[in-house]
């Protein structure tokens, strides 16, 4: 690291330290990710469908810049990814515990599996933007999956 800048997006990307985690830096960037959101409603912020896609924006371009940094794509480190995915995995959906844990868990299945064509993202697109896409392809499926069960199984949104 260079310079102060790559200091703060080294900061930012690995999710304020916990992408350096021994293990799980994926699951626990998910729950940085998690307790963001919770933040966000606790203080009254409400995650528009506007500020969302802003956020997938910028996140791609510090995910670009630390590619650059660490000379390796989607370093383990970089988990600005998966805290952007879950966002998505949990957008517009009712602030409960079964809820969040359900969407936790879809979105950490489909990040962890990759089916098509979310592994065809990961693999094809080498830059800030596939390192974020996939994982909210994964926070798609999730929130999908989601709102099905809610709707047909669970009764909860």
């Amino acid at each position: 690291m260079t310079n102060y800048i790559d200091k703060i997006v080294i900061f930012i990307t690995s999710g304020f330290g916990v992408g350096y985690a021994p293990f799980a830096q994926g699951t626990f960037g998910s729950i940085i990710g998690l307790a963001t959101i919770i933040s966000l409603i606790y203080i009254q912020i409400e995650l528009t469908f506007i500020s969302l896609l802003l956020i997938i924006f910028i996140s791609s371009l510090l995910c670009h810049r630390a590619n650059q940094i660490y000379k390796n794509n989607d370093s383990k480190h970089i988990v600005l990814d998966e805290i952007v995915g879950i966002f998505v995995a949990t957008y517009d959906v009712p602030l409960t515990f079964i809820n969040f844990f359900i969407c936790f868990l879809f979105f950490r299945i489909f990040d962890i599996l990759k089916p098509y064509p979310i592994s065809f993202v990961d693999k094809e697109l080498k830059n800030g933007f596939g390192i974020v896409f996939d994982d909210v392809l994964a926070g798609i499926f999730a929130n999908i999956l989601f709102i099905i069960i809610a709707n047909y199984f669970l009764n909860t949104s």
